[in-house]
């Protein structure tokens, strides 16, 4: 997947996920204010950060050499997914959970209504 394929299948999990430029070159996706995915706009290799349960994320770091511990995040919990080494449907996978991991957090109220569209 490239990173234009990335932004919009992360906008689509939801029609109340947006988009806003974090820095000049990361892009933030989010639902209610809350990150699920940062995307690094100018690298020499693409790549996306996504937010883990922390027994998936070391998992997953030691099965792939392409999932690291994130550049200044919370290393715990999120992950960057170096894209061009990685498959499309992990990739889609790993981004779809993140999101769920979000939801998850956010207050009762809102949780119900923000359920995959897809």
């Amino acid at each position: 997947m490239n990173i234009e394929e990335i932004r919009t299948f992360a906008l689509s999990l939801h029609p109340e996920v947006t988009e806003d430029l974090f820095t000049e070159t990361v892009l933030s996706i989010r639902i209610h204010d809350k990150w699920f995915v940062l995307i690094r706009l100018e690298t020499d290799e693409p790549n996306i950060a996504v937010n883990m349960q922390p027994d998936v994320a070391r998992e997953l770091r030691e099965r792939y050499d392409a999932i690291r511990p994130a550049y200044h995040m919370n290393k715990e919990h999120w992950s960057d997914l170096f894209v061009e080494r990685l498959d499309d449907g992990l990739i889609k996978q790993l981004i779809t959970q993140s999101y769920e991991n979000i939801i998850a957090k956010l207050p009762k109220k809102y949780r119900a209504s923000l359920a995959l569209t897809r």
